[in-house]
């Protein structure tokens, strides 16, 4: 089911009811990790994998789906530092036994490991996966899969970056991966200006999408043995087109690109005269497949067009708008849609994956105040089965709703949002935990957020907005970011909790600002800009001195292309250092007057240490000393259930003693 979610604040308090008031919840409730997360059928349908914590740490589970055998895979430690133990940041079947797990250390990613999915024949792929096994070096650096062949010796389609030698990062070659030993041989060499690449249903890499500049365009060929030809000749053009895959019923290859309302949506495109057909689907005020940012629930796209599972055909497009939607070309799918949505009207219903020969289905049932059930539907025996809840303990009926709201900035701008009120309460006078996203180019979406429920169930309402940047309503609402931090954005910030005070919603003597990461610097940001408006702040990995952050990135090898991006989007460290100086908040820390905690990890290679201690030291100078946590083993992520549950615990703390207690 889809549900309809109000769009207005007028619809929003017709909605809700009057109930009695729900307990307060532990807060490991909200911080303990899933039970099951990311789970993924294997090609034969007799097994699913799943990530599960095994002893503080994400680790891939296995489950026998008819039995119930279960597993875990050991990714072992990292050779970076004895006791440094490795962790999960993905992975993909590549064949019936064997999986591709992309590990990580402290958030950042550290290889690729091809495993059987009973924890034999471990074989490096990628990064630093070969240092545990004694090797010279990592043999390269991909970790990109764009085609798998489920053939006998796990072949798949990779990028390579060139992160491990000479090449631009930009303009990746394919490679052919053989998963059974990792060896690896150069498929498709890069000419030079190819940015992305797409392979057809057999694995023949067919299409290329050419960059220069501010120039695009497209080279085709029919198979993989045939020459390369410009079906779309370099110009300049709105937007750069994405490949999503191939038709070969049509015998077109899929696109995204902007529609002329610049809005971002999926088209056949004719590789014989490089026209495009009308959009597959459409939609006035929403992207249907966003640019730079791919929403998901549990690791699970929500903007993606859906083929068989062999990849020959077009079955559907998946897209966001207020709330997940999907159109189904295929009337066999649209009826086992029907047909679970009958049986689970109350959430949200999504088709995850499906055996090779389509006999086997599983899904994933979610909502606002559902954090997910995984179904195995088996078309065969025309049986639906409940496989896995993710978090099992918590009881939706407790649990509070999540509204669609929408806003005007002050320069007239259309601002989307959402308005978590806490359960049994209408949305009134409420003490209003103001919590920017991060990015600044990502989106909140609605579904189930712990964070955003431990605070209603405290009885503060939650209030989020897309602010300008987030990507997927348009691409003059994205593009309008640019160059606008510390200037726009913060003001579509300020003017969402204006709107609220104005609305009712909120009481004006007890507003908090919450962020991490770019939304930790929004909040700090807002404190200094707006002194009267928050009772207190708190900025979990915010960045606090953005010339010291870009003269980390230019640096760092690893972060050139973050550079690069940054430069672009957010200023010039050298010709706009002055600009940066301004918008830093160690710099204006004296106009700060509400209470702030400071929460940090000390492995975050993403905003680094020093960008926390930068910011207390400018506080303790002006008299007023910051509560302060820092984390070990700890990085830009919230991945570890202990320093989860710490995080959630002070700032419950922090907010009932500097906000006040929420409503009962």
């Amino acid at each position: 089911m889809i549900p309809k979610l109000p769009l207005c604040f007028a619809l929003a308090v017709a909605l809700l009811a009057p109930a009695a008031a729900v307990e307060r919840l532990p807060v490991a409730d909200f911080a303990r990790q899933p039970e099951a997360s990311r789970a993924r059928l294997s090609p034969d349908g007799r097994h699913l994998a799943f990530v599960r914590d095994h002893d503080g740490r994400p680790a891939v589970h296995v489950a026998e789906v008819d039995s119930g055998a279960l597993s875990w895979i050991d990714v072992g430690e990292a050779a970076l530092a004895d006791g440094v133990r490795k962790g999960v940041g993905g992975f993909a079947w590549v064949g019936d036994r064997r999986l591709f797990i992309t590990t990580t250390v402290w958030h950042a990613v550290y290889g690729v490991l091809a495993v059987d999915f009973d924890g034999h024949r471990p074989v490096p792929i990628s990064g630093h996966e070969g240092d545990r096994f004694n090797l010279p070096g990592s043999r390269f650096v991909p970790r990109e899969v764009i085609y798998r062949f489920f053939d006998g010796e796990q072949n798949v389609l990779m990028l390579d970056r060139h992160e491990g030698g000479s090449g631009s990062y930009n303009h990746p070659d394919v490679l052919r991966v053989r998963g059974e030993d990792g060896l690896a041989r150069v498929v498709v060499k890069n000419p030079g200006e190819v940015v992305a690449w797409g392979a057809d249903h057999r694995g023949a890499v067919r299409f290329g999408v050419l960059r220069h500049g501010d120039l695009s365009g497209a080279i085709y060929r029919e198979n993989a043995a045939a020459p390369w030809r410009a079906i779309l000749p370099l110009q300049d053009r709105t937007g750069l087109m994405r490949p999503l895959g191939f038709d070969a019923s049509l015998g077109r290859v899929l696109v995204a690109a902007l529609t002329p309302a610049k809005r971002w949506t999926i088209f056949a495109l004719d590789p014989a005269t490089g026209q495009l057909g009308e959009p597959l689907v459409d939609d006035a005020e929403y992207d249907i497949l966003p640019e730079g940012f791919n929403p998901s629930i549990d690791g699970q796209s929500l903007a993606r067009p859906l083929f068989t599972p062999r990849g020959d055909r077009l079955l559907g497009i998946r897209y966001l708008t207020d709330a997940p939607r999907v159109k189904w070309l295929d009337s066999e799918y649209a009826g086992y849609q029907r047909m679970i949505d009958r049986m689970l009207p109350d959430t949200v219903n999504l088709l995850v994956d499906a055996s090779l020969d389509g006999t086997r289905q599983l899904w994933l049932a979610y909502s606002d105040q559902q954090p997910g059930v995984y179904y195995l539907v088996d078309t065969a025996r025309k049986a639906v089965r409940r496989l896995a809840s993710r978090m099992g303990w918590i009881k939706p009926a407790q649990m509070a709703p999540t509204l669609a709201i929408k806003y005007q900035a002050r320069d007239g701008l259309l601002i989307h949002g959402f308005l978590t009120v806490p359960a049994g309460h209408e949305p009134k006078g409420l003490p209003l935990v103001v919590l920017p996203h991060g990015g600044p180019w990502v989106r909140d979406i609605w579904g189930f957020d712990p964070l955003v429920q431990l605070l209603a169930n405290r009885g503060y309402g939650v209030l989020q907005m897309n602010y300008r940047g987030s990507p997927g309503y348009g691409e003059q609402l994205y593009r309008d970011a640019r160059r606008q931090i510390g200037r726009k954005i913060q003001d579509d910030i300020e003017d969402a909790t204006r709107w609220a005070v104005a609305a009712g919603v909120a009481d004006p003597a007890r507003l908090a600002i919450f962020g991490s990461s770019y939304g930790g610097y929004s909040a700090l940001f807002a404190l200094g800009h707006n002194p009267e408006l928050y009772r207190c702040g708190i900025s979990f990995a915010g960045v606090t001195d953005w010339p010291a952050i870009f003269d980390d990135r230019r640096t760092d090898p690893a972060g050139q292309s973050a550079f690069r991006f940054w430069r672009r989007e957010i200023g010039d460290p050298d010709q706009d250092r002055d600009f940066l100086r301004s918008i830093s908040p160690v710099n204006f820390a004296d106009r700060i007057k509400a209470p702030v905690l400071i929460i940090q990890g000390r492995n975050d290679r993403v905003v680094p240490e020093d960008q926390a201690r930068r910011m207390i030291t400018a506080l303790e100078r002006t008299g007023r000393r910051p509560e302060s946590l820092f984390l070990s083993d700890q990085g830009h992520d919230l991945a570890s259930e202990k320093n989860r549950t710490a995080i959630f615990q002070h700032v419950v703390d922090f907010l009932e003693q500097h906000l006040g207690p929420g409503v009962k």
